[in-house]
């Protein structure tokens, strides 16, 4: 595996397992920390140790404990440079890098001095592979090569820490990744054990590879884009466009009647604040405005969709017509623009100028050109918590509920499976 991949990994390991202690957990552990804590404090300015230390223990899921060895771990790789007063920490100074660049940092680490042990990589590897489609655990087993009881005693653990769901299905175990297919999961879980893994992983690369793409049009011409679907490849998106936990947009125009728009699963949708959801939601809407000019217009057609929201990223606004009042009505529903009326009939889409509806044309322009949309598991109150008052942090922790600490163990008898596998040195 990819070591960005698996530092990735270890991100949303810790992101699931937060105030958990997993025991046979260290490198995922201190890996997913630091990934955690780089992501909040990448772009700040010089702070006070004390207050990074409050943050990151109540707000970010890293121990107290811990926080000297992340910062230590972060200084090495040349994350931070940190200011003492003897050999106490007094300062951090952030010098996080953007994008790959701070995975690779992080992914050097984890190879040449986390050391992870082959339990701690077999359970990487198994949370990988289910981020790309569930799958069922007889056969996912088999792939790869594992020990079976290594295998339970993993999944096992990822169950208890909530990084993987296990259901079963027409007489079959299907396992997921809830950072990826929590909300649909009942859905995910019974084609799988129909159709298998692979058609579900096929449709929803098809989908990543075009994202808001109108379902009426897949259903008439039997693609995405100009990739070829099967039959169960419709009957899965209807089912996840029907009964699923989250609807895809929808838009109702005079000449196009009903749409609904298509897009993968969100990582850790499940796990996003109410803010940052809503904030996603309107890139959603974004995207499939411009995908219905685009692929169900009216009199003009979008010929570049990732030029139009480039122009929207850039200027807030499109130039006057009388061809997009419905198309962009989902926009104004969803305060993100007005619809302006300008001489001659004419209406102009303005962008309302929001830190919200700027992220949402960010997120909409890297969906329509095939990039990764930017981490949405940033908590911007932890974020901006670094930089502020006691006062304005204390309220911060005093408003959301302390988690009690557990410890997620393997039960007796996978714990004694596991022991005598170490025995045996397999």
């Amino acid at each position: 595996m990819d070591n960005k991949v698996a530092v990735a990994r270890c991100h949303e390991i810790q992101l699931a397992v937060r105030d958990k202690e997993v025991s046979r957990f260290e490198s995922i552990t201190e890996v997913g920390m630091a990934v955690q804590l780089a992501l909040h404090i990448r772009g700040l300015p010089l702070v006070d140790y004390e207050m990074l230390k409050l943050v990151a223990s109540t707000m970010l899921g890293v121990p107290r404990l811990a926080v000297d060895r992340i910062v230590e771990l972060l200084a090495e790789i040349e994350f931070v440079r940190v200011q003492r007063e003897g050999r106490r920490i007094k300062s951090v100074l952030p010098v996080v890098p953007y994008f790959e660049k701070m995975y690779e940092g992080i992914g050097e680490y984890f190879e040449n001095t986390a050391a992870p042990d082959e339990f701690e990589l077999l359970t990487l590897e198994i949370v990988d592979r289910l981020a790309s489609a569930p799958q069922n655990a007889d056969s996912l087993a088999n792939k790869l090569g594992a020990d079976r009881k290594a295998f339970d005693s993993s999944v096992e653990i990822g169950t208890k820490g909530n990084f993987l769901l296990s259901r079963r299905a027409r007489s079959k175990t299907v396992l997921l990744n809830p950072s990826y297919f929590s909300e649909n999961a009942d859905i995910f879980v019974d084609h799988v054990a129909k159709c298998g893994a692979k058609g579900v992983e096929r449709t929803l690369q098809l989908i990543q590879s075009a994202q808001g793409w109108p379902l009426s049009l897949i259903e008439r011409t039997g693609e995405i884009g100009s990739r070829k679907v099967t039959v169960d490849d419709i009957a899965l998106l209807k089912r996840l466009a029907q009964e699923g936990a989250v609807k895809p947009p929808r838009i109702t125009t005079s000449h196009a009647g009903d749409s609904l728009f298509i897009f993968t699963p969100t990582p850790s949708f499940g796990k996003l604040t109410p803010f940052r959801r809503e904030v996603y939601e309107r890139a959603l809407a974004i995207v499939s405005a411009v995908r219905l000019g685009q692929l169900l217009p009216n009199r003009y057609r979008i010929r570049s969709p990732g030029a139009v929201l480039y122009k929207l990223k850039q200027e807030l606004c499109l130039s006057p017509t009388t061809d997009y009042a419905e198309q962009y009505r989902n926009l104004v529903d969803y305060r993100i623009a007005q619809l302006v009326s300008v001489t001659g009939g004419y209406k102009q889409l303005r962008i309302i100028d929001t830190p919200e509806n700027r992220e949402a044309l960010q997120i909409a322009y890297d969906l329509v050109q095939g990039n990764e949309p930017p981490d949405l598991t940033v908590d911007k109150e932890a974020h901006k918590a670094m930089t502020g008052s006691q006062e304005y942090v204390e309220s911060l922790i005093s408003s959301r509920l302390l988690r009690e600490k557990e410890t997620v163990t393997l039960s007796d008898e996978k714990r004694f499976e596991y022991e005598q596998l170490l025995l045996e040195g397999v």
